[in-house]
């Protein structure tokens, strides 16, 4: 039988970065390889959202609207891909629907094609307006499922999800398998019915950290997935996806492939002396984890907690730490393990096993996602964490303090009338950067407004000139 093959969307500038080396390549790192990686015939290139956003203003000194106006200028033939976190955008707070809709906006015009946009708790309200912004903007707003197990996430669920997501309008729906879950039969079957009932694409983003990504993208090929993510193959396997080049050569037998494989190797080798640059932030995975299919926590989720148990002289609390994620996990309804959901638990699983009890502590975020605040839990909540969130609510109310965009706007000019950055007021990036990090973006700003004046000081210095 004949299946018919595949999209590829390259994730190594986007998640593969980020599931290896903690985010922290910079864009001059990618810069000498774009234009090789543009002449591929990818789908898309993944480039931006995520962690990305976040790591480009706190660890590397970069403006991320920079970054992603590099990557349009050197991708000319192939289209761009972020991923969004609905309403919480690439923060850890939920915005308001002005700022969502700016962001998006701003966004298309600097390059974005294609948005997945997804909620922690598949939570469809938590998606609705981010979809309706990108289809405003002519672009292809792809709704997610996140994908877990557990007795509340059935296929029956699964579909019902997707055919919601396709209803209030995506243009595409993906998998999104971030903890490397999903089984290759199971794979088959779902997308099978998948395609059965949607008439829009499917996409598939499914982790190597089980072992099962390979075997799990090559059923989804035989059931006619209609796109697959991969990452090169210097930038592969463990914590991160199956080898673009591996995928490629378990589709085409060697006289149909469409792809240049010298063209890829290069691309490969290129990656494979930029990750070396970058090896103290690589985790401690040395290969597969098949725990990961029962405790269900992501790699990165657990060399975060990992690091945080060290730096307490707690080591030895690793193995009660992963036990409690999932037992937590059971208690507020199986709610998915990602983005800000897998750090609310991880949090609060850290504080069960420091205190020697469970919930004797608890933290505000968790408190809210188990009221609700962070959109519907998927399953039921066990009935004596209820009555502890409940005393522990007593006089606790929801945020409400989501705050429009005239709101930041007036805060974003008092900062730049302050500190000499007026220029900075007139760009809706700026205002954006400011909105989602303020302390970052402010450190940001100031240390550049500050290499500026240094740099005009020393070339007035140069010629004799008398500087106040």
């Amino acid at each position: 039988m004949k299946h018919k093959k595949p999209n590829i969307t390259e994730v190594v500038l986007r998640d593969g970065q980020q599931s290896l080396i903690a985010t922290r390549m910079k864009t001059e790192d990618m810069l000498p390889i774009l234009n090789k990686m543009d002449k591929v015939g990818f789908s898309s290139v993944e480039v931006w959202g995520g962690a990305t956003y976040d790591c480009c203003l706190r660890f590397l000194d970069e403006n991320p609207w920079e970054r992603l106006k590099t990557f349009k200028k050197h991708f000319t033939k192939t289209p761009l891909q972020m991923l969004l976190r609905g309403k919480n955008l690439v923060g850890y707070k939920e915005y308001d629907n002005s700022v969502i809709s700016l962001f998006i906006k701003n966004s298309i015009s600097e390059g974005v094609n294609i948005f997945r946009i997804f909620d922690a708790l598949n939570d469809i309200n938590n998606i609705n307006h981010s979809i309706q912004c990108v289809k405003k903007g002519k672009q292809n707003a792809q709704g997610t499922i996140c994908y877990t197990t557990s007795p509340v996430h059935n296929e029956k669920y699964w579909l019902n999800l997707a055919k919601n997501i396709e209803d209030v309008g995506a243009t595409s729906i993906a998998i999104k398998d971030m903890a490397g879950l999903l089984r290759p039969n199971t794979c088959y079957e779902l997308i099978k019915k998948l395609k059965k009932n949607l008439k829009v694409p499917i996409h598939l983003h499914t982790h190597s950290t089980t072992g099962l990504s390979d075997a799990t993208n090559f059923k989804a090929f035989e059931a006619g997935v209609d796109n697959i993510d991969t990452s090169i193959s210097s930038f592969s396997n463990l914590y991160a996806h199956t080898a673009t080049e591996s995928l490629i050569s378990m589709i085409y037998p060697d006289h149909e492939n469409p792809f240049d494989m010298h063209l890829l190797t290069e691309i490969s080798e290129y990656f494979n002396n930029v990750r070396k640059k970058y090896k103290k932030y690589e985790g401690s995975m040395r290969g597969v984890d098949v725990n990961m299919l029962t405790n269900q926590v992501p790699g990165g989720m657990l060399s975060i907690l990992e690091k945080q148990l060290l730096d307490l002289n707690k080591s030895d609390k690793l193995r009660l730490l992963i036990d409690e994620i999932p037992k937590i996990r059971k208690d507020v309804g199986y709610v998915p393990l990602v983005t800000p959901s897998s750090q609310i638990v991880g949090a609060q699983a850290l504080m069960n096993v420091l205190d020697n009890k469970r919930y004797q502590t608890l933290n505000k975020e968790f408190i809210d996602m188990v009221n609700g605040y962070y959109g519907e839990i998927p399953g039921d909540i066990c009935p004596k964490l209820r009555k502890k969130i409940d005393k522990a609510s007593s006089g606790h109310k929801e945020n409400t303090n989501i705050q429009d965009v005239s709101f930041y706007k007036e805060e974003f000019k008092i900062f730049c009338d302050e500190n000499n950055l007026k220029k900075l007021y007139k760009n809706d990036t700026d205002l954006l950067n400011f909105i989602l990090f303020p302390k970052e973006a402010k450190d940001f700003y100031l240390l550049k407004n500050k290499s500026s004046l240094n740099d005009i000081i020393g070339l007035q210095e140069g010629f004799g000139l008398y500087v106040e």
